[in-house]
């Protein structure tokens, strides 16, 4: 590898390229949801900015968490105990196609999650996988943050 790229690629950005590329390529749970073949419910009709639509499981849209902000959700953790969270924030991001926005999630000071794709429930939405990352310092209990960024079917690859 170039010695100037090597410096250059931090241990995030090739995280972030990793996880765009797992999108991209229609890796597991990703592809399924830009896809919209999994299980959960589907709302079809969104328009992403530029007016395309955008197809997929409601569990994967903004306006799907936006009345639930305040509403308990849990996190199904293998070999552990359910961890009950509070949704304190859906932001809209900003994104040239598709649409983007971030979820954070508030546990209580003992919460310990992993970053990694965990399975959340939530009466309206039911049980579907999100994945996690754990965020700020755990003064008043652990944040977690989602970032889903979805891309229209008609601007991805054929594969």
């Amino acid at each position: 590898m170039d010695d100037s790229l090597q410096r250059s690629v931090s241990r995030t950005s090739f995280l972030k390229l990793g996880a765009a590329a797992a999108v991209v390529l229609g890796v597991g749970p990703a592809a399924r949801a830009v896809a919209g073949t999994t299980a959960v419910a589907t709302e079809e009709g969104a328009t992403a900015s530029g007016g395309r639509a955008v197809r997929g499981p409601s569990h994967l849209r903004l306006a799907t968490y936006e009345p639930l902000v305040g509403s308990a959700f849990l996190i199904r953790r293998s070999q552990s105990s359910t961890l009950r969270v509070k949704l304190v924030s859906a932001t809209r991001l900003p994104s040239d196609v598709g649409e983007a926005f971030s979820l954070t999630f508030q546990g209580h000071g003992n919460a310990k999650l992993d970053q990694e794709t965990y399975t959340l429930e939530h009466p309206r939405l039911g049980a579907f996988p999100l994945f996690l990352v754990p965020v700020g310092r755990a003064r008043r209990g652990q944040s977690f943050e989602a970032v889903v960024n979805r891309i229209p079917a008609s601007l991805m690859p054929r594969v």
